[in-house]
């Protein structure tokens, strides 16, 4: 892919590749966020970043545009296409759509030699003409959109360009370059579009890819959970079998059910917060599930029961205490995941012990139940 130069900026090399699904860890430093919009950003991609980033919001598109496959082919003998869509099993010898990219605004006259490769493709190799030819750009100059806008404009300004014969088109050889000319005059120049980043954000932006490609913040908050009157014994059930052997040790050995528990003066209040507490933390894995891609919450889970377990198999007196200790070290756990650090207060520390405790990763009551 040819680079095209940008006025006043000067390029900084992209440290390293980045994968079309996950973003690099060493790509920012933990627990900040990049303050420069995207815009800002992409301006330092390296040119396989801006493709990869191209092809993940053409994919975003695979239901809207009837496509079966969505590939990146861009490299030195691309021949115009980055990224290609293709609309049935015959692939690029059947309808398909062709993303150009370029990270840098784009003028006509940059425009115009790419404007030929698809034409000389189709006469040279078995591709057939993409019926939908995309320039895609951070920003798209004035001009090539106005050209765009005019196909019949714009087929008699590329004619015009072949007639001026620059260098690429002297390169072509005569009947390549004569046939690659009797296709253009017979094609419908409505197949040419351009896109700008703005366009794309539009779509990109409601993705949980969004705040990680660009390390911004999750939009919007996890919803309230409200605990139900009767627990829900498909969610509930293990952490609430392990709240209830606590208070029977610690409090009353009269308790034997959680109707008790809810009743008893001390228990009720308390078991009441713990559900909270959960349901919260709930809501928060599920804000992450939905707003952010990958494992981000189960990594975070990772990462604060790697010190709690520490606490936990401690000797306590009871089991009440050791639960005390573990919810009081949680509170202090410094945590490493900027996507879900505003989220991730005192209620959701505590919650997130009790999904330990749900999964039997932490139990209060251990040698202290023996004895």
């Amino acid at each position: 892919m040819t680079e095209l130069p940008w006025p006043e900026q000067q390029l900084v090399p992209s440290a390293g590749m980045v994968s079309p699904y996950t973003i690099p860890a060493q790509a920012v430093a933990p627990n900040l966020f990049d303050t420069r919009t995207p815009l800002q950003q992409v301006f330092f991609w390296s040119p396989t970043q801006w493709e990869e980033f191209t092809c993940e919001w053409v994919r975003l598109r695979a239901k809207e545009g009837g496509y079966l496959g969505v590939e990146i082919i861009g490299g030195s003998n691309d021949r115009g296409a980055d990224v290609v869509a293709f609309q049935t099993e015959q692939k690029l010898n059947g309808p398909w759509h062709c993303y150009q990219c370029k990270r840098y605004e784009r003028e006509l006259a940059q425009a115009l030699p790419e404007m030929l490769k698809p034409f000389v493709a189709a006469v040279e190799t078995s591709r057939t003409l993409p019926t939908r030819y995309f320039f895609v750009a951070p920003r798209i100059a004035p001009r090539l959109v106005d050209a765009a806008l005019t196909p019949m404009d714009l087929m008699q300004r590329f004619l015009d360009h072949l007639d001026r014969r620059p260098q690429h088109v002297r390169e072509l050889k005569p009947g390549t370059l004569a046939r690659a000319r009797e296709l253009a005059e017979a094609t419908d120049f409505t197949m040419f579009w351009t896109v700008n980043l703005a366009t794309m954000l539009e779509l990109y932006a409601q993705t949980p890819m969004f705040p990680a490609r660009f390390n911004l913040p999750p939009t919007g908050k996890p919803d309230k959970l409200v605990p139900p009157e009767q627990p829900d014994t498909a969610l509930e059930t293990r952490f609430l079998e392990q709240l209830l052997q606590v208070y029977q040790e610690y409090f009353d050995d009269r308790i034997h059910t959680l109707a008790d528990a809810f009743a008893h003066l001390d228990t009720g209040p308390h078991l009441g917060r713990q559900r909270e507490a959960f349901y919260a933390a709930e809501a928060l894995r599920m804000f992450a599930r939905d707003s952010v891609p990958g494992k981000v919450y189960q990594e975070l889970q990772a990462d604060v029961l790697v010190m709690l377990v520490e606490v936990a198999m401690r000797r306590f007196p009871t089991g009440f205490d050791r639960l005390q200790g573990v919810l009081e070290r949680a509170g202090l756990v410094q945590i490493h995941s900027p996507m879900l650090h505003p989220y991730f207060r005192n209620l959701e520390r505590i919650g997130m012990c009790h999904q330990f405790a749900n999964d039997d990763e932490l139990n209060w009551c251990r040698e202290e139940a023996a004895q």
